[in-house]
């Protein structure tokens, strides 16, 4: 078993390096940028007690969450709108959303002259704790670095367009796909166990003891690793698609590099919370006397939230990929949808431990409250109103 976990880790490691070469070096060229105008100066803010705009002075008192700012676009022909942050940013346009900057972002001003008919667009930045010496907004354009002379004429060669985004999700689906494959390959009985629906949304509960009898044993912590992978995947994809505003700039990677950095260690923050949960499993089935429901709560546990986010991975690669679905409600639809189907893996778990045992209705409702709907609860709580 030694020998088939290093083999993973190393196949893995290679997957991933590959990646990363291939991704890195899909642009040959650079670009220069030279700042047109810096719109800074022009900032103003509105203040309360006056019921007016103010023009920004002094950055040192200024203590709202929102800036803004008026740009006439057609002045601008050929250049970019640059926005950068140290923290993520919604940004709108003429009092409506667009976009939540992470770090940086950059718009096309011809696009946006032909998007809006108003002549001169107001923009807005807002952070519930917005810092004004960590964000800037310029106008730049964009400068080929290369000119490839040819014959006697000199041909511009101008860098093809990078969505640095794109890169990410389509390295992290290689990722995914191998790390699955490593796992088929080397652990098929675990992980036909683990994907089989007829025991994930069966009411009855069933002997496993390949997967049961060790829940911390090194093949299972490998699929739990792959599981809290998918899941930070799925979140940092319908954060951005979605355009819902998270306060962490965990969720927005602003280059491919530090994409598969955030990914990390969201995944090994998931991946700490599922260790946590089966000691708070444990701990709470010993409170309650429940003999040994510990594991098997958990196993299930585990086995529904890989089909619920496995199937939400597959929706998002056929709408996004495959039928080209742009629009964020659609993505915050989706983010719905598997809340729904978290909420519904609590009945399951419940009329699963109800079969297992004579126990009291309330006596097992009390259980789950404290092992599955109190968490649930603060889940939504924080990732629909984000009060930090």
């Amino acid at each position: 078993m030694q020998s088939n976990l290093s083999m993973v880790v190393r196949k893995l490691l290679f997957v991933i390096i590959y990646c990363l070469i291939g991704l890195l070096t899909e642009n040959s060229f650079a670009a220069d940028t030279t700042v047109v105008k810096d719109l800074s100066h022009d900032w103003f803010f509105y203040d309360k007690s006056s019921k007016s705009y103010l023009p920004l002075v002094s950055r040192s008192l200024f203590k709202e969450n929102t800036v803004h700012f008026d740009i006439a676009p057609a002045q601008y022909s050929n250049s970019l709108l640059k926005i950068t942050s140290d923290k993520p940013l919604s940004v709108f346009i003429n009092n409506n959303i667009v976009d939540i900057v992470a770090i940086e972002a950059y718009y096309s001003l011809d696009s946006l002259s032909r998007a809006y008919k108003d002549p001169i667009l107001h923009i807005a930045l807002y952070n519930k704790n917005l810092n004004i010496f960590s964000i800037s907004a310029e106008v730049i354009r964009m400068m080929p670095s290369r000119p490839i002379p040819l014959v006697e004429n000199v041909i511009v060669i101008k860098p093809r367009g990078e969505n640095l985004f794109q890169n990410f999700m389509v390295g992290g689906l290689i990722v995914i796909a191998a790390f699955l494959a490593a796992l088929y390959n080397y652990f098929p009985r675990t992980l036909t166990d683990f994907f089989k629906a007829s025991k994930a949304l069966s009411l009855r509960e069933s002997d496993e003891n390949l997967i049961k009898s060790r829940p911390l044993n090194q093949v299972n912590l490998l699929f739990y690793l792959y599981l809290s992978f998918l899941i930070a995947l799925v979140l940092i994809f319908i954060s951005n698609a979605g355009n819902i505003h998270m306060e962490t700039s965990l969720f927005y990677p602003r280059s491919f590099l530090d994409g598969m950095w955030k990914w990390a260690k969201l995944s090994l923050i998931l991946f700490g919370w599922f260790i946590a949960k089966l000691l708070l499993v444990s701990n709470m089935s010993a409170l309650f006397r429940l003999g040994n429901f510990s594991v098997s709560h958990f196993i299930n546990y585990m086995r529904l939230t890989l089909f619920i986010f496995t199937i939400g991975l597959l929706i998002i690669i056929f709408s996004y990929y495959g039928f080209e679905i742009l629009s964020p409600a659609y993505y915050k639809g989706v983010l719905n949808v598997i809340f729904v189907f978290m909420g519904l893996r609590v009945l399951i778990l419940f009329f699963k431990l109800l079969s297992t045992a004579s126990y009291k209705i309330l006596h097992l409702f009390s259980y789950l409250c404290g092992t599955e709907v109190i968490p649930f609860v603060m889940l939504l709580y924080l990732g629909l109103n984000q009060p930090f």
